[in-house]
This record gives structure tokens, sequence and C-alpha cells, in this order.
């Protein structure tokens, strides 16, 4: 690091400014799940294949969120981190009410593509700006915030889905201003894009951070020497590291998203509970097992950074994805509803506190001049495993492997395998993140 660092912000502005990251993150999930709950009436109304849809709910959105994260991470190491956040704010919210407006599949497609892009904006930027504002013996607590937001979000778009649907069901319309006649299914989209506009305004309330923790220069682990940090000197000197903490990660998305992409479908399946209530208790679940795990993942990752433990924050990770092996098990092994429920509960509980501890344990290593490039790669690989590889993989074991068993058997298999691996993989890189701790602390 460098010999004199800027002053913190103050505190108060510091937690303003997570206060409305946190609000983007929330409007950020709830327009990016919205659709998985208005699949039906969007079906019944323009005629979408099954195919048409599932492309729409993942390639439409995750290959444009992931060619664009990469310039993106890049310009926010460069560039005033704030303002990028509210151009992404911007865009997702217009591309979100633009979904409401389609009447096809490709102005669907188009529009889902450009709330990728703008999505793409916030991770990177935010996860930068918060490791500015606070010092380390706060920054899991502060990310902590912004983590439990998208649960949140995921939970509030089943609860807003859930509601328009109810008031305004199938192929029912209503009469708007301005834009007319609209389905229930175009009316839950402009309620989540519009007020988007207005969090981009709050977004002129905080102001860009100093930036601290820069490295100059790293060892060269061929030569022997010091050498200028550079994005490629940092990726050779940590790259045993850097693979096995991406690829814990990519586990950690793969199951996280086999559940979340399963879970309502095992309950009408397995249970046959009706889909409303179904919805109802995903939504709160989601937003329960948010707030408490991503408090009590920000919590663990200071505790660990602030005391002489090795690992630091990366200990989280590792004692968190263990913990929740057991839980994925008994939430589908047990045949009474509110049991599975209650561990569903933990499990989501569990893996919201790997969600924080994941980029909580990054910024404890990166310094500060690729932080935005290297969260930037941790959520393309998130995105390509967990939306590309997480609930597709459900869904060919139901098809190939477990055909009389069902959806059942695929995720009482499949998930506590790959988050045994996520286990597996972040105890491999233990040594060599305490390691790249201490190059961080000069």
């Amino acid at each position: 690091m460098t010999d004199t660092e800027p002053a913190y912000p103050r505190r108060s502005h510091a937690w303003q400014a997570v206060g409305v990251l946190a609000i983007a993150t929330v409007f950020s999930y709830l327009d990016r799940q919205l659709l998985y709950i208005l699949v039906d009436p969007i079906r019944q109304t323009l005629g979408f294949t099954d195919t048409q849809l599932g492309l729409l709910q993942g390639m439409a959105f995750i290959v444009f969120y992931a060619l664009f994260g990469l310039p993106i991470g890049r310009l926010v190491d460069r560039r005033n981190r704030r303002n990028i956040v509210i151009g992404g704010i911007l865009l997702w919210s217009v591309m979100t009410v633009l979904c409401g407006m389609a009447d096809n599949f490709w102005t669907l497609f188009a529009a889902r593509a450009g709330v990728g892009v703008g999505e793409a904006c916030l991770a990177p930027a935010a996860y930068s700006l918060i490791s500015d504002y606070f010092p380390q013996r706060l920054r899991g607590r502060a990310m902590a915030c912004v983590v439990l937001a998208a649960p949140i979000g995921s939970g509030s778009s089943f609860l807003l889905g859930s509601l328009v649907l109810s008031l305004v069901p199938g192929a029912s319309q209503v009469d708007l201003p301005l834009v007319g006649l609209s389905f229930g299914w175009q009316i839950a989209f402009f309620a989540a894009g519009l007020p988007g506009l207005l969090i981009a305004l709050l977004l002129f309330t905080i102001r860009e951070a100093p930036r601290r923790e820069t490295v100059p220069a790293l060892p060269d682990p061929d030569a022997g020497v010091v050498v200028p940090a550079t994005l490629w000197s940092f990726v050779r000197r940590n790259g045993a590291l850097l693979a096995c903490f991406l690829g814990a990660a990519a586990m950690f998305a793969v199951t996280a998203y086999a559940v979340s992409a399963w879970m309502a479908t095992y309950y009408l399946r397995h249970f046959g509970l009706p889909v409303g209530q179904v919805g109802i208790i995903i939504g709160v679940l989601s937003i329960v097992a948010g707030i408490s795990g991503g408090l009590t993942g920000g919590w663990f990752s200071d505790f660990f950074s602030s005391r002489a433990w090795r690992g630091g924050r990366y200990n989280v990770i590792c004692l968190a994805t263990l913990a929740c092996v057991p839980f994925l098990v008994l939430w589908v092994a047990v045949g009474s509803v509110p049991l599975s429920i209650a561990f569903l509960l933990a499990t989501h509980l569990i893996m919201n506190i790997v969600s924080v501890g994941i980029p909580s344990a990054m910024q404890e290593i990166v310094p500060n001049q690729f932080r935005g490039q290297i969260i930037a790669v941790l959520y393309l690989i998130n995105g390509i495993f967990g939306v590309g590889v997480g609930s597709v993989s459900i869904a060919l074991a139901t098809d190939y492997l477990f055909v009389e068993s069902g959806v059942r058997m695929s995720l009482l298999v499949l998930p506590p395998i790959t988050m045994t691996l996520a286990f597996g993989l972040s105890l491999l890189g233990w040594r060599g993140y305490q390691r790249a701790r201490m190059d961080m602390a000069g």
C-alpha cells in the first residue's frame, strides 16, 4: 500500500452511501428476476414457447451482463464510480419499462439484454466504493448491507409479481394513462422499472471516495524480484489462489441458482401446494434469510478480519460452505412441509453468509487498482455457472438420471455435491489467501 492514505469519508456519509447502494441493489434484483414469476401470463398473451421463455430468463440477460462486465470493471478502476452506477441504474430502469412494452420475442430479448448491460455496472462499482468508504474493521458489515439487498430484491420480485397478477390476472387488461390497455405482466414491469429513475437521483447525494490501498509493486513468483504491480503480475503472483477462490465461487453459484430456480417447483410438484402460497412463502423466506444471513455474514467477516485469525475473512467462506451441506440435504429429505421450509430457511441463511464472505474476502487481498476488474470476473463466473449450469443441471438430472423420482432426487443429490466442491476448493486456497493478505499488509 502507499505510505500516505487519504482520510476516510465521514462515517455518516459512508453509511448513507451504503444505504443508497443497497436500495439500488434491491431494485436491480427485483428488475432482474421479475420475469420468473411472469412466465405463464407472458406465454398466455404473447404465445411464447418454453424455449423462448428460457432464453429470456437466462441467455438474454447473462450473455450481455457478462460481455459488458469486464470493460465496465476496467472503467470502475479508472473513472468516477458513482457516475458509472448512475448510468447503469438509468439504463436498466428504462429497459425494464421497455420489457413491459414489448410485443414480440425479439423486442423483449433486446430489453432484457439492456437490463443485463445496466446491471453489470452496479456490483464492481459498489464494492469498490465501499472498500474506500470504510476501514477494514467495518467493511464486512458495510458490504453485508449491499449483499443482503439482493435476496430482498429477489423476494420482492415474487411478491410484486404475485400482487399484480392477483389484481390483473391472465389476459385481463387495464387502461393506463399514456400507454393504454396493459396486461398484468406489463404493469408489473412498469411498477418495477419506474422507481429506478428516482434511485438514480439519490446517487447524486453521495460522493466519489478517494482511492486507497493501492499496491505499487508485487513479488514476481518466477524471477524472485519485486516488479511493478499490474493486473497480470497480480494474477501471476496469486494464480493458484484465484483458481481456487473463483472455482469455489462458481460451485457455490451453481448450488445457489439450482436451489433458487427449482425450490418453487419442488413444493408445487412434491407437496402439491398452490402457486400463490408458494410465491408468498418463497418471497418472505428470501427476505428473512437475506437480512439475517447478510448481517450475520458481515459480523463474522469483520470478526475474523479484525483479530489475529490466520485466513481472515476467507474463513467465513470455508466454514459456511461446509455448514451448508447438511441443510441442503435436510430441506429435501424431510416429508413435512413446515420442517422443509425451516431447513430451507437455514440453507438460505447460510448461503447468504457465503454471499457476503466472497466479495468481502476478495476486497481484502486485491489492490484497489484491480478491484473493479476482479469483481467483474467474479460476477462473470457466477453468472455463467449459476445461470448457465445451476438450473439446467437440475433439469438434466430430472429428465435423464432420476426420471422416476423426479426433481426431488435431483435436488437431494446435486446441490450437496456442488457445495462440497465449493468447500474443498476454498480449503485448497486457504494458504494462498494468507500470503495475499500479507502482500496487502506490506
